[in-house]
């Protein structure tokens, strides 16, 4: 009869879910074990050069990208190094360690009304530079030192500014960024970006305080069309130099295009070809850089260098170089 049809059916679909969530706790079983998936709020003890350190796990990947946070995402667990009791084992000086690890709680319970966050900066110049180097060997250098694109120049809501990972710019208007640290006096000696589509791009140096200073009415001039500014004319192909142009024959840069400027605007690369360079030893154009003396430092220590983007369009900042002082 049809009520004895119904109940079988209604059999079938019960067994049929508990199939499927047998099938789905076997799939998250499994899939734990392959990638490892853990909790944030493990607490992980580690064993830092002899001495024992407690932390979050979120503490450790707080930096997304980084080696550290994939080091102790979960999916490596069991093949990382640990001694006898079992506590992760990282061959490093703690001296050097937990600076990085303070400053990283530090950064998760920041809020807007407390005082800002600043970097570690080991009195001590090699200590400072061991510290430097445990920091960019573990891919943490964009985490401990961070920066930020600012709109320098245009009107504010037609750009979409990302912050770390995704340091980039969507601008719907030609506008002027400029990039800033922050809670650090590190300077940034080198920079890459990746064009997408873009409108008269613009990119290069500025000297902060004397470009600010002597900025002209001129809203529609960009970085190396007004003094004190140095920057690549990426559409037209050429070096603008404090208001002067110089065109470079040959030379095309379009969407998909990286560029890379080295030594405060000495060096100009794209595509990881050399394009344009102030140093007489480079095998390329040559330029005479009177923006930036050739040691790459000015005279007023109150000045800053700073690299600047003029543009309409989207593009990335793919990578920065700090100076080691």
């Amino acid at each position: 009869n049809l009520t004895l049809v119904l109940k079988k059916k209604q059999q079938v679909l019960e067994e049929r879910e508990q199939a499927l969530e047998k099938a789905t706790a076997t799939l998250n079983r499994d899939r734990s074990e392959v990638f490892g998936d853990k909790s944030d709020s493990d607490v992980l003890h580690l064993n830092i050069g002899g001495d024992r350190l407690a932390v979050l796990r979120r503490t450790l990947t707080s930096v997304e990208g980084s080696m550290l946070a994939s080091r102790f995402s979960g999916r490596w667990d069991e093949s990382l190094e640990k001694d006898r009791d079992r506590n992760f084992f990282i061959d490093q000086p703690i001296e050097l360690f937990r600076p990085m690890i303070n400053y990283l709680r530090a950064k998760a319970c920041e809020t807007p009304l407390g005082p800002p966050v600043k970097s570690p900066h080991p009195k001590d110049y090699e200590l400072r530079q061991d510290f430097y180097r445990l920091v960019e060997y573990f891919g943490m250098t964009p985490g401990i030192y961070p920066t930020v694109i600012e709109l320098h120049r245009g009107e504010h809501g037609s750009a979409e500014i990302g912050v770390f990972p995704d340091c980039s710019v969507k601008s719907n208007e030609w506008s002027t960024f400029t990039v800033q640290t922050q809670g650090h006096a590190r300077e940034i000696t080198s920079f890459e970006i990746v064009l997408g589509s873009v409108e008269r791009m613009q990119v290069g140096w500025i000297n902060e305080s004397l470009y600010v200073e002597n900025l002209s009415n001129d809203h529609r001039n960009g970085v190396g069309e007004e003094e004190n500014s140095l920057a690549l004319d990426c559409c037209r192909g050429g070096l603008l130099n404090q208001g002067e142009f110089t065109k470079f024959d040959g030379l095309s840069i379009g969407a998909g295009s990286v560029i890379r400027c080295e030594q405060k605007g000495h060096r100009w690369f794209v595509n990881g070809e050399l394009v344009v360079s102030s140093i007489a030893s480079d095998e390329t154009r040559h330029f005479e850089n009177n923006f930036l003396p050739p040691t790459g430092h000015v005279n007023n220590s109150s000045d800053k260098i700073i690299p600047c983007f003029s543009g309409k369009g989207h593009w990335t900042l793919s990578q920065i170089v700090f100076s080691c002082p």
